[in-house]
């Protein structure tokens, strides 16, 4: 029998040594290409739906949710079929698998799959995902462990992860790529189209590996000693429960504190395009150093820099302004990456050896889609603010101080938890002080919260009045007292919108008034009692605070019917509806929708218009220059566009506002002495402004450039 097993062995060394390099290269180029697929399919598909769900970050965060289940049902899979099949039956498996999900291109949903507005928008969203990317998905996330173990049959040292850290990489260049390279270069439709073409070119590569596997032996006979590998953790130590809840319970909080600190950044601190790159990259970041090589772990200095991030953000309200934004950004940043090197490093030092590597990996993705869950799902339904921010930080706190301390070396992973016992006291109290430090900052002014897949939005109140915030952007204001009834913030009688419907009041006497988007109703002031105002908003809870909290619709002498549901496709029902003003006022935050300022739409909205109809167009953004897109499209409308701007008042309580009106060449609204200070569009202005379409648009062509 020994005979047996050492000539079982010499032939498994003849195999790694025979046809090496072409092996290697194989297993290296299906690593890349899958990790660089399954990274590049969220972007492509996320753009594809983005407009069905009126632009929301959620539909980000629940296609992240989706990807992440699906990468922990693709690694059981991996897992299953090491376990239970030969390596002739694992080709054989998986080749079918390749070709049945070939099949299934193209990743594009139709449109049949648009939205009603009465579904849930998160239930919706992932059976789409599910019927058009899950099959190719499902795929490609088994890609990383099932190549690494059909690897292993070859080479069983822990060379097999360098290939999880090589799969990072490619997942990097995805994501990098995606905002500057691809969107901008492709349309929607091509870009779905190049991702199924570059599947067929996966399935070919993986298709020679899983053929390789015909001519492999059995490997049950192989030797312990073949198996074993240089680690300070025994076998038994992973046969443990406690060592494999540590492949779960690390993972998850590395992926919760990813999705919470995205979520707080983008929404809360500055809501700048493409800021959601950094926290993704840094998390796979973290992947790559801590699965390349193992010296590159060093826990103490990662718990001090965590430990030096979590200490400086109670300290942010004493900063300058200018100060406060790029420094809270950079300590979050800062804690995050500590996070994930802390969680991954500990998961990557605590690796079995290559006879585990699927398990390993499946429990791993479990983690991963737990943290998910628990942010997309479970913080909404429960939670009617982002508590799960202090929550987090108080958690990871806890964490590095225990580190830092049960540590011996700054160089390597050594530990003397003996010491963390003694601190436990200690460290409970700084566990509770960032949820002391968070709730007291935010306490005094929100008098209502309401959270759901749109986010979370909250009523402050001070001295002047009440105010609508969504992250960081205000929907509205509506001052105390007797000044209750007066247009604010972006919609005052000198902003552009104002102009326009009273100069329009003045020539109708009675006006059908469309306004995509709601706030909290202030553009309801205008009405009178002839006037019907449709009010269109995507998000449910808006149109709640705004009837339970503020008084502008109740106080409307207009007619005022709301609509629920995202504002192109809304409008494209209402086929026998004929506007004489429709506003669309949905582009003052960064995470716009896009697909309300294309081509396609803008012939939408010049078919919903009467023939001396007037479209304004609400352009103020801090990050986002829209006026010479809008001047484009309207000229590409065969309409004419002008710019109002308007500056701030704190005693009316009205903000600077930039407001394009647009109008047919002849209307005598042109000649009024309403729009004698409205600015024409620039030569070089049209001449350089990008023309979105449905298929082709991104924000990277109107980022403001300082």
């Amino acid at each position: 029998m020994a005979t047996k097993s050492i000539k079982s062995a010499t032939h498994n060394c003849q195999l790694s040594k025979t046809g090496s390099t072409t092996s290697l290269s194989w297993f290296a180029a299906t690593t890349l290409l899958g990790a660089f697929l399954v990274f590049q399919v969220q972007p492509v598909i996320s753009k594809c739906v983005l407009p069905w769900f009126g632009g929301t970050p959620a539909v980000w965060t629940t296609c992240m949710l989706f990807f992440q289940v699906l990468l922990f049902t693709g690694y059981l899979y991996a897992h299953l079929l090491r376990t239970l099949f030969r390596p002739l039956l694992q080709g054989c498996i998986h080749l079918v698998l390749l070709g049945i999900a070939a099949l299934s291109l193209p990743i594009e949903p139709s449109n049949v799959w648009k939205p009603t507005g009465t579904e849930s928008p998160t239930l919706h969203l992932l059976w789409m995902l599910s019927v058009h990317v899950g099959l190719p998905y499902f795929v490609l996330s088994s890609t990383g462990p099932l190549v690494q173990a059909w690897l292993s049959y070859r080479d069983n040292s822990d060379r097999v992860y360098r290939l999880y850290a090589l799969s990072n990489a490619g997942s990097l260049a995805a994501l990098l790529s995606y905002p500057f390279i691809v969107d901008p270069l492709l349309s929607v439709s091509n870009q779905s189209l190049i991702w199924s073409l570059l599947f067929c070119l996966f399935v070919l590569i993986q298709g020679v590996i899983a053929i390789g596997l015909f001519r492999m032996p059995d490997q049950t006979d192989s030797p312990p000693d073949m198996m074993a590998r240089e680690n300070p953790v025994t076998n038994d130590d992973f046969a443990s429960w406690k060592m494999k809840l540590s492949w779960i319970a690390l993972p998850a909080l590395a992926s919760l504190m990813l999705l919470v600190v995205t979520n707080h950044i983008c929404q809360n601190v500055a809501v700048i395009p493409f800021l959601w790159v950094l926290p993704l990259s840094l998390y796979l970041m973290s992947f790559i150093i801590c699965f390349d090589s193992p010296q590159w772990y060093k826990p103490k200095w990662t718990a001090a820099l965590t430990l030096a991030g979590v200490c400086i953000i109670p300290l942010l309200e004493t900063l300058p302004g200018h100060l406060q934004l790029i420094t809270e950004v950079s300590c979050y940043l800062l804690v995050l990456l500590g996070v994930c090197l802390l969680c991954h490093g500990e998961v990557a030092r605590l690796k079995p050896n290559s006879s585990q590597l699927t398990q390993y990996y499946m429990l791993l993705s479990a983690g991963g889609a737990i943290g998910g869950f628990i942010v997309a799902v479970l913080c909404p339904l429960f939670l009617t603010t982002y508590f799960e921010l202090p929550l987090s930080l108080a958690i990871v706190t806890g964490m590095a101080f225990l580190t830092f301390f049960a540590c011996r070396s700054w160089k390597h992973p050594d530990y003397d938890w003996s010491v963390a016992n003694r601190l436990k006291y200690p460290a409970m109290l700084l566990i509770a002080s960032p949820m002391i430090a968070m709730s007291l900052a935010s306490e005094g002014q929100s008098i209502a919260s309401e959270r759901n897949f749109f986010g979370v939005l909250q009523v402050l109140k001070d001295e002047n009045g009440l105010r609508l915030i969504h992250g960081s952007t205000i929907h509205g204001m509506q001052l105390s007292n007797e000044r209750s009834s007066e247009p604010t913030t972006y919609y005052g009688k000198t902003s552009g919108v104002g102009l326009v419907l009273e100069s329009m009041q003045e020539k109708n006497d009675e006006l059908n008034i469309g306004v995509v988007g709601l706030g909290c109703g202030v553009l309801a002031t205008y009405g009178r009692p002839t006037d019907h105002m449709q009010m269109i908003e995507i998000n449910p809870a808006v149109i709640e605070i705004a009837n339970t909290h503020f008084s502008f619709l109740s106080d409307s002498k207009a007619r005022i019917t709301t609509h629920t549901g995202d504002g192109r496709l809304i409008l494209e029902r209402m086929s026998d509806e004929q506007f004489d003003i429709l506003v669309l006022d949905a582009f003052s935050s960064d995470a716009i929708p896009a697909h309300l300022l294309t081509r396609e739409a803008f012939q939408l909205y010049k078919k919903r218009l009467r023939k001396e109809g007037v479209l304004a167009v609400h352009l103020s953004n801090n990050h986002l220059d829209l006026v010479p897109l809008v001047h484009r499209l309207s000229q590409d409308s065969k309409l004419k566009s002008k710019v109002i701007r308007s500056s701030a008042d704190q005693t009316l309580g009205t903000h600077a506002a930039t407001w394009a009106v647009i109008m047919v060449q002849d209307h005598p609204l042109w000649h009024s002495e309403t729009l004698r200070h409205a600015q024409e569009p620039k030569k070089n202005e049209l001449t350089s402004a990008p023309l979105w379409t449905d298929q082709r648009h991104n924000l990277v062509s109107v980022l403001k450039l300082w």
